[in-house]
């Protein structure tokens, strides 16, 4: 969630610092949202897998500490030496690509991506380190009726594929945001416009984490990445069920210059934090905040807002949740750490290894 006016859900309500365009390997890929404060629901389906987790006794609440610096495993180790601490989570991008081929086989885990080899980088720690992968449902070249066809399991082996794929990558255990920020209308993986194309899509959510889940090595996380305060969309007309949710996402946009107002409005807004942490609740599902982050000045924002990072790690200490995610990327407009020396101390304060919430590997 950034401290932003933009309404999106997936940890990047409107005024957030990423527009909900493709990250990819390109940095910033088909345009990038303002990164207002999400949340997210992390309805632990097993961010990957639901099965797992609803086996637990209680839910999962490692509040891991993750990261989004770009495309290159450089950015992230940069931030660890500004941090003064090892960030071993990282927030990764499959959301570009042409056809199904690229879609299965996503470009981090390519060995020639060098600087970018994410797969290599968690093979070297695989005790330790964790992804976040950002996957849309279908890649570009889809009919325009694909929600219909993957609600009748059409598209159901390529899931298959894309999960052994991410296993042999080393990735079995990651949390997928599969479809994030899916009532928004920037993404074409989005709802769609009408009841019908809700249920669909949800059905069709609930297919590809059935069918993760069901290759040897999966050990998913499935978050469900709804856009704060976008359409107000009743969350149960899209709700894929519980038995394959494991994280819920939230986010929360902000407007007022007045930093106490404008917290209130990110919470107590329609599909606020407020209303997601009581949905999550009512479901025994944790939360994830795998977008959030400040807008400087020069970007439309009020840069360092202290008041919405102590809002933001209240949240997180008070409530189950999977994994946090500051947006660290000079990208429209977000205010990188690195550029916000005040809100650096207080983010290590709170989630510095020895902070008040520093987390563990989920």
């Amino acid at each position: 969630m950034t401290d932003v006016d933009h309404r999106r859900w997936s940890l990047t309500p409107r005024g957030s610092a990423v527009r909900g365009g493709k990250h990819a390997h390109a940095p910033e890929g088909r345009g990038v949202r303002r990164i207002v404060c999400a949340l997210g629901l992390v309805v632990i389906l097993a961010v990957g897998g639901v099965s797992a987790f609803l086996l637990w006794p209680k839910p999962l609440n490692s509040k891991t500490v993750c990261m989004y610096t770009g495309s290159d495993i450089s950015a992230l180790t940069a931030f660890s030496k500004l941090a003064g601490q090892p960030v071993n989570c990282a927030v990764l991008y499959n959301d570009a690509n042409p056809g199904w081929s690229q879609w299965v086989t996503p470009w981090f885990t390519h060995p020639h991506e060098g600087d970018a080899y994410w797969s290599q980088w968690i093979k070297a720690d695989p005790a330790v380190r964790r992804v976040v992968v950002t996957q849309e449902m279908v890649p570009d070249n889809v009919p325009a009726n694909w929600r219909v066809l993957g609600a009748e399991g059409a598209y159901d082996r390529y899931a298959r594929e894309l999960a052994a794929n991410l296993i042999a990558a080393g990735m079995g255990n990651a949390v997928i945001r599969l479809g994030h920020e899916m009532n928004g209308t920037w993404y074409h993986d989005s709802l769609g416009s009408n009841p019908a194309q809700y249920r669909d899509w949800a059905t069709y959510f609930a297919n590809i984490v059935r069918t993760m889940r069901s290759v040897k090595g999966a050990h998913f996380l499935f978050d469900w990445n709804v856009n704060a305060g976008y359409r107000n969309i009743p969350l149960n007309s899209f709700y894929p069920g519980n038995d394959v949710v494991d994280i819920y996402d939230a986010g929360m946009p902000g407007n007022p210059q007045n930093q106490a107002t404008r917290w209130r409005g990110l919470n107590d807004e329609p599909e606020g934090l407020a209303q997601i942490v009581a949905f999550a609740r009512a479901h025994g599902k944790p939360l994830s905040f795998p977008e959030w982050g400040m807008e400087s000045t020069a970007g439309g924002g009020v840069g360092e807002d202290l008041t919405y990072i102590r809002g933001i790690a209240a949240a997180i200490k008070d409530n189950n949740v999977v994994y946090q995610s500051y947006f660290d990327r000079p990208t429209g407009g977000v205010l990188p750490l690195e550029n916000a020396p005040q809100a650096l101390r207080l983010w290590q304060e709170n989630f510095g290894q020895q902070g008040t919430t520093p987390g563990r590997p989920w």
